[in-house]
């Protein structure tokens, strides 16, 4: 395929439309989460994941496995923890069995 071929042109204008459309469904949902529950799309997502663990054996996250489920570098997501964590949403806690490791 060259710059010029219409199946690329085609997948091209497809991909900005897609890109627009969840980019106004985002919106939605952010004004949506904010006006009902003060939470961002990032901290929703977060929460969402965290939600979906269970206690017992690997049933925590350590916050590289959040990183990687919320599609963010580590230092964002740690400052996104804080933020939730100051605000009483969510708590962190040191893995009982590597002191190293946070859950």
């Amino acid at each position: 395929m060259t710059a010029t071929d219409p199946a690329l042109t085609a997948l091209a204008q497809g991909w900005c439309a897609l890109s627009l459309l969840h980019g106004k469904i985002e919106a939605h949902i952010e004004r949506a989460l904010q006006a009902e529950h003060g939470l961002s799309v990032r901290e929703y997502s977060l929460l969402d994941v965290l939600s979906r663990q269970h206690d017992g054996e690997g049933g925590h996250l350590q916050m590289k496995q959040v990183a990687e489920a919320v599609v963010l570098s580590q230092s964002a997501t740690t400052r996104l923890v804080t933020r939730l964590e100051d605000r009483g949403l969510l708590m962190r806690y040191l893995c009982p069995t590597d002191r190293r490791g946070i859950y």
